[in-house]
């Protein structure tokens, strides 16, 4: 009777909206093969600030990764948002843990918002849509970002733009080395005149 009340306690729709959430299982993970971890269950490629910022740095200023983001950060994506995709993709990857991640994020912020001052771009700090609430690890390291992105913002009140010294100097010197070509710039963000439509009568 016992075991029959307990069954009944579930509902197939209940089981269904478990399964399909796209949410891992309590305990896969202890199901995964140790012989083949994932990159961020594996020691992280770099333990130290300084050369965590230097890798960063050195990938996100190469022209073919700051053009594609300089135009995203001009169409509406958050800084705060950027920043946070680069250093969750950086942990997915393995290239640093959680925590220095999260140490990453103001610096991080500050390199893109002097690139696109650099660009003449635009751009937001904060995203304008937060979503709904989440417990996973990826929201939760989002959330913490955010609030980082809420330090960087008061600081750069306190000084009306980008503070003296958020980056360091050789990294400053690097972006300011780099040539962001305008007409680039230009002819993305061009949208081409609409063509009027032939009419049937024309074709014929």
């Amino acid at each position: 009777m016992a075991q029959q009340l307990a069954m009944e306690e579930y509902s197939q729709e209940g089981v269904d909206a478990i399964v399909n959430a796209n949410k891992p299982i309590p305990g896969q993970s202890l199901t995964n093969d140790p012989a083949e971890p994932k990159p961020f269950e594996r020691p992280p490629e770099y333990t130290k600030f300084k050369d965590a910022l230097d890798y960063v740095a050195a990938e996100l200023l190469q022209e073919e990764v700051y053009m594609p983001v300089v135009l995203a950060l001009g169409d509406g994506v958050s800084i705060t948002d950027m920043a946070t995709q680069i250093g969750y993709v950086g942990f997915r990857e393995g290239k640093w843990n959680p925590d220095l991640m999260l140490l990453l994020m103001e610096p991080l912020m500050y390199l893109l918002m002097t690139l696109c001052e650099k660009a003449g771009i635009e751009y937001r700090i904060d995203s304008e849509d937060d979503g709904e609430e989440d417990e996973s690890e990826e929201s939760i390291l989002e959330q913490k970002a955010k609030n980082i992105s809420e330090v960087a913002k008061a600081k750069m009140a306190k000084t009306s733009g980008i503070p003296t010294n958020a980056l360091p100097q050789d990294i400053t010197a690097q972006v300011e080395a780099i040539e962001i070509p305008q007409e680039s710039l230009l002819a993305q963000t061009e949208q081409p005149e609409a063509q009027p439509q032939q009419s049937l009568l024309d074709k014929g």
